[in-house]
């Protein structure tokens, strides 16, 4: 006997066959990138993270040295005549950090306040010596006022010995 639809069933298995072979491609590449991504995945993230952290931990140090360095900068405004010694402590400070600076991506932000820093300590250092020059200023300004007195004395002094001398001829 032999079968009267061997055709129609030759071709349904067929169909079968390459409906099973994708159905079966489809579900190893799914569990395939479902396990290969999150990894990758993950590699990335931690990559991220450790900058994230690295940068992070930058910034409490930066904090720190900048407040240092102010503080430097304070103290130049109370003791003026150590100026070199602080500039030097703090031109030192500063170099240090933009040294570590310029290895943390997006490094501007850092080099500009460093720039910032450099730039407040020579206005201190211009607005101390405008100071000082302002006492020189005073000193003298009370020095001629006290020569114009002596001067003034003089001249009263010298039209008295010059009315006596007349006098006297």
């Amino acid at each position: 006997m032999d079968i009267l639809n061997k055709k129609e069933r030759n071709s349904a298995f067929l169909l079968f066959l390459l409906m099973f072979v994708i159905t079966t491609g489809v579900l190893i590449f799914a569990l395939f990138f479902d396990f290969r991504l999150p990894l990758k995945e993950n590699e990335v993230l931690k990559t991220e993270n450790e900058k994230i952290i690295k940068e992070y931990n930058f910034n409490k140090v930066f904090t720190e040295k900048i407040e240092y360095v102010g503080k430097l900068i304070d103290t130049i405004e109370i003791k003026p005549q150590q100026y070199t010694y602080y500039e030097g402590k703090i031109t030192r400070e500063l170099s240090n950090l933009q040294k570590s600076a310029d290895s943390i991506e997006g490094s501007r932000l850092y080099g500009n306040v460093i720039f910032n820093m450099k730039r407040l300590v020579e206005s201190k250092k211009i607005s101390t010596e405008s100071n000082d020059s302002q006492g020189a200023i005073d000193k003298l300004t009370e020095k001629n006022e006290t020569l114009k007195t002596e001067n003034r004395q003089l001249g009263y002094d010298l039209t008295v010995c010059k009315s006596q001398s007349s006098s006297a001829n």
